[in-house]
């Protein structure tokens, strides 16, 4: 679950990645719990996994021969 102060709006959403869709997925709940809307962050590789680092930033992890680890950036 987000817990930082990087994306506005995000707080208290769950985050996934997708190896087959290539997406991380947004999933937005309500305060009993119910997801309420979701939103999909194409990546365009296999995600392993996301993760809220320290500083409120999400990272990705691919998982190709070459993964990548990415940041993904809040829009300005």
């Amino acid at each position: 679950m987000y817990s930082g102060d990087r994306y506005p709006g995000w707080r208290g959403s769950l985050l996934s990645g997708g190896l087959v869709s290539k997406d991380v997925r947004r999933v937005e709940l309500d305060a009993q719990g119910n997801a309420v809307g979701q939103e999909s962050i194409l990546v365009g590789d296999r995600v392993r996994d996301v993760r809220q680092g320290p500083d409120g930033f999400v990272y990705v992890l691919t998982d190709e021969d070459d993964g990548r680890l990415l940041r993904i950036e809040p829009r300005r």
